[in-house]
């Protein structure tokens, strides 16, 4: 009994709060109030791409692209956020075993129910929370899920450096759990479009990387992304979600109307954009 009591308050605690977005509880409010991010005026979007930089930098695209689904806040019980792992020695899926995800906005409890199914039909599939507990890029979208979508219940997957077969395990997993439950879902999937340090080289990636994602087309950014001709940090997480046929019948409704790039470490380039399929 008291192993169980301390598997269910076992919260997965921030680790770029004060760093990439506030820590300050107040001071979120006040961010994400300025965007004007409401039910009346928000879109349908099924699933949404949004960045995982600075907020500073692109924090703006974020609220763009859960705005357009902000329509749907009521139906939203369950949100499915996929995000890269940044530590290169990381290889497969990572589903959490933690009770929920901390953020200064409040907990987000993590849904077993999906988290266990996903297991069960995938094969690289590992309920694990170590690959979780360093990593931000599905921490940084959290406080957007928790102000747009407070009764969700959260799906965290990470996906190590990307294979092939984690692709398509991915899709294949997300194509029988999900799509019972799609209605009620909303699919999130944290990426930065490319980096490099030549600013012109970056910005070409990004274009195509944007292509593709307009396109949707799984096979071609799988292809790029696997043999290195594109860079974009969670690009095979989008193939993934396109390879599963979950938004199939969607169109891609909202680009914002231009990139937006920062300089990061080792100066590179790094350029942010966001997508929405309704």
């Amino acid at each position: 009994m008291e192993a169980m009591l301390a598997q269910k308050r076992r919260v997965r605690s921030p680790v770029g709060a004060g760093i990439f977005y506030p820590e300050d509880r107040k001071e979120i409010l006040d961010y994400l109030g300025s965007f004007g991010l409401n039910e009346e005026s928000g879109g349908h979007a099924q699933a949404i791409i949004a960045p995982h930089g600075a907020w500073s930098y692109s924090g703006s695209l974020v609220a763009q692209a859960f705005s357009s689904a902000m329509g749907r806040s009521s139906a939203i019980k369950k949100v499915v956020i996929l995000g890269p792992i940044h530590d290169k020695r990381e290889k497969g899926l990572f589903l959490s075993n933690s009770h929920s995800f901390f953020t200064p906005l409040g907990n987000i409890p993590v849904d077993y129910q999906i988290t266990e199914e996903l297991q069960f039909r995938g094969s690289f599939f590992e309920i694990n929370d170590i690959p979780h507990l360093g990593e931000h890029s599905i921490e940084i979208l959290l406080p957007f899920v928790k102000y747009c979508f407070p009764n969700a219940s959260l799906v965290p997957v990470l996906m190590g450096q990307p294979k092939a077969q984690y692709i398509y395990d991915l899709a294949n997993a997300l194509k029988t759990v999900i799509t019972p439950v799609l209605d009620e879902t909303l699919i999130i999937i944290s990426c930065n479009l490319s980096c490099d340090t030549d600013q012109k080289t970056a910005r070409y990636l990004a274009e195509e990387s944007l292509r593709l994602f307009s396109e949707k087309n799984a096979s071609a950014l799988a292809s790029a992304i696997l043999e290195g001709r594109l860079n974009a940090c969670g690009g095979a997480l989008v193939a993934g979600l396109f390879e599963s046929g979950l938004l199939d019948k969607t169109r891609t409704c909202s680009v914002a109307d231009d990139l937006i790039s920062a300089v990061g470490s080792e100066n590179n380039t790094v350029y942010y954009s966001e997508f929405s399929y309704v």
